[in-house]
C-alpha cells in the first residue's frame, strides 16, 4: 500500500491560492488631472513673465516714442521774457522725455525756484504737453537799484524779467529794509488821500526820509511822528497847497508844530 505524502502548510497555502491573484501585480494611483495642471501652472506663468518681460525691452520703448513732449504750457505769467525764462530752465527736463517719462517732481522744483515764482502746479496735458500754473510775485518797489520788493515785503532778484517804469525806487540801509518798507506803506496811504503817489524814497541811516512825489514835489520828513507830521501836510496840501499858483517845490516836515516850503517860482527866481 502506498503511503500517503505528508504535504507541508506552505505547499497547502500555495496550491490553495488563485493563479490569477498571484499574477496581478499592484498598480500605482491615477493623478488627478487638477493636481498635474496646478504643477505645471508655475512654470508656465515663468515662461510667460519672461516672454513678456522680453517683449516689452523689445517694444516698449518703440510705443513710448511715438508720445514725445512737443511743447510746455505757461499759465499765469505775464511777460515775455519771464515766459522765455520758463522755458529755457525746463528745456533740458523735456528734450528728451516722453508724456509717461517726463519728469513732472523735477519740473516743478525747477521751475519753483525762479526768484519771482511764488507758487506753481504741473501736470501731463495729453498727448504731449507739459502744463504750468504759474503765481508771480508782485514787485510794489525796486530797492537799492538791486532787488525788486514783493507785496509781502520779500526782495527777489528779477530786475531784468520786469518792466520798472511806475515802480518806486527806494533806497536805504540794506539791513533796514523791513522799517523802509513799512514807512513806504504808511506814507504811501496817507498821500494817496489827497492823489499824490511816491516815486522815490531815500531813508538815511537815522530813518530820516527824503521822498520824490509823482507831481515832483519834494518831501522831508523825520522818523519822529511822522504819521502826525504827514497828516497835517495833508491837511495843507488839500486846503492851500495844492491850489497856490507859485507851485510848491519842497516841503520840509520835520519841525514839531509847523512845515517849511519852498515854492517854484521862488527857485526859479534863484536860478534866473
Amino acid at each position: 500500500m502506498a503511503k500517503a505524502r505528508r504535504q507541508t502548510p506552505d505547499a497547502r497555502r500555495t496550491r490553495g491560492a488563485s493563479p490569477k491573484a498571484t499574477r496581478a501585480k499592484r498598480q500605482a494611483p491615477a493623478v488627478p488631472i487638477r493636481e498635474r495642471l496646478a504643477a505645471a501652472l508655475p512654470g508656465a506663468l515663468a515662461g510667460l513673465v519672461a516672454i513678456t518681460v522680453v517683449a516689452g525691452v523689445i517694444w516698449l520703448p518703440r510705443v513710448l516714442d511715438q508720445y514725445p513732449i512737443r511743447q510746455v504750457g505757461v499759465d499765469g505769467v505775464t511777460d515775455v521774457r519771464r515766459q522765455q525764462q520758463v522755458q529755457t530752465a525746463l528745456a533740458s527736463l523735456v528734450r528728451d522725455a516722453n508724456y509717461f517719462s517726463v519728469p513732472l517732481e523735477q519740473i516743478y522744483q525747477r521751475a519753483r525756484g525762479l526768484s519771482w515764482v511764488s507758487e506753481v502746479s504741473v501736470r501731463r496735458q495729453w498727448p504731449d504737453t507739459v502744463s504750468l500754473d504759474v503765481t508771480e510775485r508782485e514787485p510794489v518797489a525796486v530797492w537799492n537799484e538791486a532787488v525788486l520788493v514783493a507785496r509781502d515785503g520779500e526782495p527777489f532778484k528779477a530786475l531784468k524779467q520786469y518792466d520798472l517804469a511806475g515802480l518806486p525806487r527806494l533806497n536805504g540801509p540794506d539791513q533796514r529794509l523791513e522799517e523802509v518798507m513799512s514807512f513806504y506803506h504808511s506814507m504811501g496811504k496817507l498821500l494817496r488821500d489827497v492823489g499824490l503817489g511816491i516815486e522815490r524814497m531815500e531813508v538815511n541811516a537815522r530813518l530820516t526820509a527824503r521822498l520824490t512825489l509823482d507831481n515832483q514835489m519834494q518831501l522831508v520828513v523825520d522818523r519822529e511822528n511822522y504819521v502826525g507830521k504827514l497828516r497835517r501836510f495833508t491837511r495843507l496840501y488839500r486846503g492851500v497847497l495844492s491850489t497856490d499858483s507859485r507851485g510848491v517845490a519842497r516841503v520840509d516836515l520835520r519841525y514839531a508844530d509847523g512845515i517849511a516850503v519852498t515854492w517854484r517860482d521862488a527857485e526859479a527866481d534863484k536860478n534866473a
